[in-house]
């Protein structure tokens, strides 16, 4: 009797476990659920969610993420249709409770349709992959006292890193034992590799591999192969690929009064040098 019992429990958590990263269609959202609680209470318009979140192409190239827990991304639930589309991201929003992780796909040609202008790298007939792990849910007046008071920390944070900043990009380089340059504008460089021809101007379309890091060597940005075109960036970036030739390799540490100022952007906060490897792998004049 309990080796019959126990072979029918195997088989129904088998059953669950397939279930649960099953992709599904619900309410017209695609959906692939890797933790729900029916139970627990859905968002609904007018939630502000904090919530972890990791984009990524059909193919499975990194877009965007944002996974620190002490940095999460924030958002409010809009009202069903906002989006000019069914299957939105805010469609699958309404589908999840606090606590749950889940996986909406929405496709590319819905996106097309609704107007809003695609990059070429997103292609036809694929879907864009939201991974979310919902955090915290918030009425609007307990938001904005979470924001006011993380905003006064951010700037007496921001303010000490300012009076500490000479200190801390010396120590930086004196620990990296590599033998930077300094421009006017206070870009600091190193060249591994000097690359060879001309080098781009203003306005041109720079194809490169990079990874950003602060000066604890934490990762907040990488890519490959990416077109990044100078004059869109901040200075500091603008002005190192102007220094580079083709097939160049350099390091540059970019202090924050031409990187991202005493405001920070996105997960880099206010007064942060910051220092980018970056590989040169062509160029071309914009048009």
């Amino acid at each position: 009797m309990f080796r019959k019992l126990s072979v029918a429990m195997l088989a129904a958590s088998m059953l669950v476990g397939c279930n649960k990263n099953k992709i599904e269609v619900k309410e017209g959202v695609k959906i692939q659920f890797h933790s729900h609680d029916d139970k627990a209470k859905k968002l609904k318009e007018g939630d502000i969610i904090s919530f972890l979140i990791s984009i990524k192409t059909g193919s499975d190239s990194l877009l965007q993420e944002q996974v620190d827990k002490s940095k999460p991304a924030r958002d409010m639930v809009q009202a069903a249709g906002i989006a000019g589309y069914k299957g939105s991201l805010q469609d699958g929003l309404r589908l999840l409770s606090v606590g749950d992780s889940a996986t909406i796909y929405v496709p590319v040609d819905s996106i097309g349709k609704s107007g809003q202008q695609l990059p070429p790298f997103l292609k036809k007939g694929t879907d864009i992959k939201y991974t979310i792990k919902v955090l915290k849910v918030q009425a609007k007046a307990e938001f904005e006292k979470d924001m006011a008071a993380e905003q006064a920390k951010a700037k007496a944070d921001a303010e000490t890193r300012k009076a500490q900043l000479p200190q801390l990009m010396a120590d930086y380089v004196k620990k990296s034992g590599l033998a930077f340059k300094t421009t006017a504008s206070g870009l600091q460089y190193f060249v591994q590799t000097e690359g060879v021809g001309e080098s781009p101007k203003n306005g041109f379309t720079c194809k490169c591999n990079y990874v950003g890091k602060f000066l604890d060597g934490k990762i907040f940005d990488q890519n490959k192969g990416v077109d990044m075109p100078i004059g869109g960036m901040i200075p500091g970036f603008n002005e190192a690929l102007m220094m580079m030739k083709k097939g160049g390799k350099a390091t540059f540490l970019i202090p924050p009064s031409i990187g991202y100022g005493e405001q920070g952007g996105g997960p880099i906060p206010g007064n942060s040098p910051l220092v980018f490897e970056v590989e040169l792998l062509d160029f071309k004049a914009g048009k």
